[in-house]
Order: C-alpha cells, then sequence, then structure tokens
C-alpha cells in the first residue's frame, strides 16, 4: 500500500510540473514559441492559398519551386534588424509568383484566401 501511494504521489508531482511547460509551448508537441522551419512555413503557407483549388502536376511542381525559393530566401532574411520588413517582402512576391501560376478562375480562389490570411493576420493579438 506504501508503494502505490508513493507512485502516485510521485506521478501527480510530475503532472503538477510539468503542466507550466506544457502551457508555455513546451514538451515534443510544441506551440507557443516554438517557430517553424521556413521550408515548413512556406509550405504551410502556400497550402493554405490554395485551399480550395485543384493543381496540375505541372502547377504543383511550380508551387514546390516556389516554396523553395522562399524558404532559401526566408533563412537569409531571419535575424536582421529589419527581417519584419523583408519578411512582408519576400510574402507579396511569393504571393505573386504563386498567383502567376494559376488560371484565371484559380485565381479568384487564390485571391478570396489571399484576404482571408491577410484578415487573421490583423486579428492576431499583438506579442508582448
Amino acid at each position: 500500500m506504501r508503494r502505490m501511494n508513493i507512485a502516485a504521489f510521485s506521478f501527480m508531482l510530475l503532472a503538477a510540473a510539468s503542466a507550466p511547460a506544457m502551457a508555455q509551448g513546451g514538451g515534443m508537441g510544441g506551440g507557443g514559441g516554438r517557430m517553424m522551419d521556413p521550408a515548413q512555413m512556406a509550405t504551410r503557407t502556400s497550402d493554405r492559398l490554395m485551399t480550395g483549388i485543384t493543381l496540375s502536376a505541372s502547377q504543383s511542381d511550380s508551387v514546390k519551386a516556389i516554396d523553395a525559393r522562399f524558404a532559401a530566401s526566408m533563412k537569409d532574411a531571419m535575424g536582421g534588424t529589419d527581417a519584419r520588413t523583408k519578411m512582408t517582402e519576400m510574402r507579396t512576391k511569393q504571393q505573386a509568383d504563386l498567383r502567376a501560376v494559376l488560371k484565371a478562375d484559380q485565381q479568384a480562389t487564390f485571391d478570396k484566401n489571399v484576404a482571408d490570411m491577410e484578415k487573421a493576420r490583423g486579428n492576431r493579438t499583438p506579442r508582448p
């Protein structure tokens, strides 16, 4: 009985100690302050922008090439004093390059997705 009480107490202590770390984005699940790899970020952005759009094989290859260029330039821009400005310029270029790959009927959906992303970006709470 005593061993069971010690084991239960140890488990509760471990759970209580790990709760603040998980709440702050720690642990294996990430979150909070976790930075994505530039390639992941580029792919995630283009995936969101292409929501509701069916790409041909050649369009898909073009999107992947644009993502690779965007990820490479993102690595160069990170950490500088004007990183935010550079990232905004790169994001604008990425969107223009992606839009150029699309047919006219696909561009309408793409433009709606861009507007939705910009709206969501504007609704974020600023970081302290």
